[in-house]
């Protein structure tokens, strides 16, 4: 395995992982101000959540390897780390 694969699949992923809690923090920002935030909120955040992992899925070259490989898992914990630090960080 090349070590260039792998650390490209950690920068890529972290740098998603910031978009999509960017993502989560501006939605649940615009709902704050309307009528039922909490039920608009989870609505936009699933809807943007779908959209981004299906961006994701069609640009990131990653996704063609097997769900074991080594480069996908440590996408995988890049990005759930970063993702999950920073929304404890910021804490809805």
């Amino acid at each position: 395995m090349n070590c260039k694969i792998f650390l490209l699949s950690i920068v890529l992923n972290i740098f998603l992982a910031y978009l999509w809690v960017f993502l989560i923090y501006l939605i649940f920002d615009f709902v704050q101000l309307k009528e039922n935030p909490l039920l608009l909120g989870l609505a936009l955040a699933s809807i943007g959540t779908l959209l981004f992992a299906e961006v994701l899925r069609r640009g990131n070259s990653f996704f063609a390897y097997k769900i074991t490989h080594p480069v996908k898992i440590a996408g995988f914990i890049s990005f759930g780390l970063i993702a999950s630090v920073n929304l404890y960080w910021i804490s809805f």
